[in-house]
């Protein structure tokens, strides 16, 4: 198809002037033929747009089933996450709350041993104090060889009990 133009299009919008492009018009001998052609042409485009839009929209339509797909199936998952979370938030609770009260035992048992430590630390100070005051006592009670040499003798210091008489 050939065409010659004398003229270019001009489009005017607010006084100024774009020039879009030229071509040449000819003329056809058959004008009917031409326009066949054009329609034919318009009528092929028509249908391929349609069945590409209609491709198109089966994609759609299929990525739309999958998404929803998908989508049911991340909510599953985020709700079995959080069920499988919850228990394990349980299962650490309880696990936790065990070696609170293990720590508590223990705390309470070391300190019952070092209580017991002490008393008996103190019992043994106590029963080392007194051994070394008893033998220091026993000491302080017994006689020396001086002693025994310049005590008196106990018959002449006291006068007998039976030869006193009372009035």
């Amino acid at each position: 198809m050939t065409v010659s133009a004398k003229a270019v299009p001009v489009v005017e919008q607010k006084l100024q002037k774009f020039r879009l492009g030229s071509f040449n018009l000819e003329k056809v001998v058959s004008p009917g033929e031409v326009i066949r052609e054009l329609i034919c042409d318009c009528l092929d485009t028509i249908a391929e747009s349609q069945a590409r839009n209609e491709h198109l929209q089966k994609e759609n339509e299929r990525l739309l089933r999958d998404w929803n797909d998908v989508q049911g199936r991340f909510e599953k998952c985020v709700s079995a996450k959080e069920a499988v979370e919850t228990d394990l938030y349980k299962r650490f609770i309880l696990v936790l709350n065990e070696k609170k009260a293990k720590i508590r035992s223990l705390h309470k048992l070391l300190n019952e041993v070092q209580e017991l430590e002490k008393n008996i630390e103190h019992e043994r100070e106590t029963t080392t104090c007194s051994e070394v005051t008893a033998d220091r006592d026993a000491a302080y009670g017994e006689s020396t060889d001086e002693d025994s040499e310049n005590l008196p003798d106990p018959s002449g210091l006291a006068p007998e009990i039976d030869s006193i008489s009372y009035k």
